[in-house]
């Protein structure tokens, strides 16, 4: 009888000290991935810029592309963007069906057409040249689309800057501005819509911006450098957007 007692409060003893070692266990246990790279929290109550508060806090603010230039240079678009210090950049793309295509360029050769009789109508000789030429060369587009030749494309460029303070993110954001105006590229901040431009910037294929510019199977190799795994090229050809 002594025995199976003394048996039987060693097992609880073992079971206790088991117990002890799991609960340590569970408090050393490594932090997953998650929970390593995902901040305390988002403060995103600033119209302009958001708070990222984790060990140290940081400032985030999100940018679209609002205006490109009528020619671009491969690959140098986007080239001062992309190799901007701390920056991350999403670029959603999405192909245009061909009768959209089709229609909407019927539509803009038809309001040219109109704006450049009105021009002509006025003797305003210089409107009218750049009006014809414009329409000249919607007419080409639309005839390589038809041909299958060429194709468009809807694209939102958004990228996200960050900063260890607000006076650095300040900064930084004139410094981009400056920069990317050199290859007259010019971004605005996503004034009141921080949140679903930060959101849109993320890798979950969410674009909440619709910021949208339209490109042809040409202008879009100037957005990414398809052609290589560097954002550089030893060659440069002039491609119209």
């Amino acid at each position: 009888m002594w025995g199976k007692k003394a048996k039987k409060q060693q097992e609880e003893e073992n079971q206790k000290l088991q117990n002890n070692n799991q609960e340590e266990y569970n408090i050393l246990k490594p932090k997953t991935i998650k929970e390593l790279i995902a901040p305390s929290g988002i403060d995103a109550s600033n119209i302009d810029h958001l708070e990222i508060i984790s060990n140290t806090k940081r400032y985030a603010r999100s940018f679209f592309v609002s205006s490109l230039p009528r020619m671009a240079t491969f690959p140098e678009l986007f080239r001062d963007l992309y190799l901007f210090g701390d920056v991350n950049t999403s670029i959603y793309i999405n192909p245009v069906p061909e009768a959209k295509s089709q229609n909407e360029l019927n539509r803009v050769i038809n309001q040219l057409e109109t704006e450049r009789i009105v021009a002509a109508d006025r003797g305003n000789i210089n409107k009218q040249s750049t009006i014809g030429q414009k329409r000249y060369e919607a007419e080409q587009l639309r005839d390589e689309i038809a041909a299958g030749f060429n194709k468009l494309f809807e694209a939102s460029i958004v990228s996200t800057l960050f900063a260890y303070s607000l006076e650095d993110l300040d900064k930084f954001t004139n410094l981009l501005a400056t920069e990317m105006s050199k290859s007259l590229v010019s971004v605005k901040s996503a004034w009141a819509m921080q949140e679903e431009a930060f959101k849109s910037n993320l890798p979950l294929m969410d674009n909440k911006l619709k910021k949208m510019h339209t490109f042809d199977r040409r202008s879009m190799g100037t957005v990414f450098p398809f052609t290589t795994s560097e954002v550089g090229h030893s060659t440069r050809s002039s491609i119209r957007i």
